[in-house]
């Protein structure tokens, strides 16, 4: 466990997870759609704005396990105060998970029959299906923590495995369950119930196995092993409570103010605009822990390049997707679903929400200076002050105007954020590199994607006159031509491409 793992090939799995997660979702889900009706999917979109406000009860526990694993790598210090550690947020974590267990529970009916606007529905299956809802998000809640330090130890190959199995339980068994046996949503929460116990006991047990002590730790929290960690969790959990409020309000709100099976609707929008985000997770699961790692080892100059290379790897992947997402937000949604009445309410929705989410996906990038120094002052001032902005002008937004305000707005926010902050944060954790950070390290990738989709759009293409198929192989196609010359005109990717040609050539 001392020895550092590949980060090419941790941020390869990490890919390769993502990907075939993002493959499964993109086939089932329009599936889903289909077989259990737009109400019903509304409540699957409901119950993922849920499993994501559950990140408030989080208190910092799950990046502080992450952090402290690989700080005890890179300091070469013994593995049992980890282990109180560890033991210390079960227990915590797992009270969390009791408590809104029974929370949501007692709030079923009540969310059944006044929250959410149901149609055909009965009442008493939506409560049902809520009380399900909080057992297994109370369960992945508990995983979380499991996958967070495994993410710490750099043992992300296997948990990429791991993570496509239960990926294909999730989604591809519960396809089969919808098309064979039932089209019961209820019957689909607790086939999902039972996944998310399968998976939780996958993922304590490949965690526990890296642990190279023997010494046994009893039930029972140790304040000696959390103590000097509060002020760093107390950062996290008041800024990930915040940036739960700032990022899932919107979302709550809608589900409020839309008919469910409009709600069905935008939770389309919800999955590809929150996989857009996903899509950076690779890259900083892979460089967050090596971050921490090179700092506890005062290797800060291999730390602000790894940071920069890591920029221009996430622009180069990042701007081309999403630039096509929202260009082409309608074609992409029918080309998805076949539903041309769900692909012309949420297109004009998604492109906004796409442009937003690629935003913030480059500006997270600030956070990760300040989480691998520990030091996360300036994040607090950050979030704090963009909630205070952000939530009423959502709120407004949302009973105003509707699902379309509240996507623009979101742009519009992400917009004022990356440009006013981003440099703020630079100056403290890396003085001297933002503009070179800006312009050399994001402008190339900008700068093209912005020219070629420009230039695509010119040509007005006939996708009306296109079937599903050709149309999204002509999306495809439009994307890895972007994709491929964001990484030709961009250092850090490219070097990558022709080392990784290179080392096939050489085997």
């Amino acid at each position: 466990m001392q020895n550092s793992p590949s980060l090419k090939w941790n941020a390869s799995a990490n890919f390769v997870g993502l990907a075939y997660t993002t493959v499964i979702g993109t086939v089932v889900l329009p599936l889903y759609l289909k077989h259990l009706g737009a109400e019903a999917f509304g409540l699957i979109g409901f119950f993922l704005v849920l499993q994501a406000w559950m990140q408030l009860f989080d208190l910092g526990m799950s990046p502080v396990l992450s952090r402290q694993t690989a700080q005890f790598r890179g300091e070469n210090a013994g593995y049992l105060e980890l282990l109180k550690l560890v033991r210390s947020l079960e227990i915590i974590v797992s009270g969390i998970a009791l408590v809104v267990f029974l929370g949501m529970s007692a709030a079923s009916a009540w969310v059944a029959s006044n929250w959410l606007k149901v149609g055909l529905l009965s009442p008493e299956k939506v409560s049902n299906c809520v009380v399900l809802m909080g057992l297994i998000i109370g369960l992945r809640f508990l995983a979380t923590l499991y996958r967070s330090g495994i993410q710490g130890t750099e043992k992300q190959v296997a948990l990429n495995i791991a993570n496509i199995v239960f990926v294909t339980l999730r989604f591809v068994g519960a396809l089969f369950l919808l098309k064979y046996i039932t089209q019961d949503i209820g019957d689909f929460f607790v086939y999902q119930l039972c996944v998310g116990l399968l998976e939780l006991a996958a993922l304590a047990a490949m965690f526990y196995r890296f642990f190279p002590v023997t010494e046994k730790v009893g039930i029972a929290i140790s304040w000696r092993a959390l103590g000097p960690l509060l002020p760093f969790a107390g950062g996290m959990a008041y800024t990930t409570a915040l940036w739960v409020v700032v990022t899932q309000l919107d979302k709550l709100i809608l589900s409020n103010i839309l008919p469910l099976s409009e709600y069905g609707f935008f939770s389309l929008v919800a999955v590809v605009s929150a996989g857009i985000i996903q899509i950076g997770a690779p890259i900083s699961q892979a460089i967050l822990p090596r971050m921490t790692y090179f700092l506890a080892k005062g290797e800060e100059g291999q730390m602000l390049l790894l940071y920069r290379q890591s920029t221009q790897l996430m622009a180069a992947i990042m701007l081309p997707l999403t630039g096509i997402i929202a260009v082409f937000s309608a074609e992409l949604l029918f080309a998805w679903t076949g539903n041309a009445e769900a692909a012309n309410w949420a297109g004009p929705v998604l492109f906004w929400f796409a442009l937003g989410n690629g935003i913030l996906a480059i500006s997270a990038f600030q956070f990760y200076l300040q989480f691998a120094h520990g030091k996360l002052r300036l994040h607090v001032i950050y979030i704090s002050v963009a909630a205070a902005i952000q939530i009423p002008v959502i709120v407004y937004v949302a009973y105003e105007y509707g699902v379309f305000g509240v996507a623009l707005a979101w742009f519009i926010l992400r917009m004022i954020s990356f440009f006013a902050w981003t440099p703020i944060v630079h100056r403290k954790f890396a003085r001297g590199i933002h503009w070179s950070w800006l312009v050399g390290d994001i402008g190339p990738s900008f700068a093209v994607t912005t020219t070629l989709l420009l230039l695509v759009t010119s040509f007005n293409l006939p996708f009306g006159e296109l079937s599903r198929t050709s149309t999204l192989v002509a999306l495809i196609g439009i994307g890895i031509v972007v994709l491929t010359c964001n990484i030709l005109v961009s250092r850090a990717p490219r070097n990558l491409l022709f080392s990784t040609i290179r080392s096939f050539r050489n085997d």
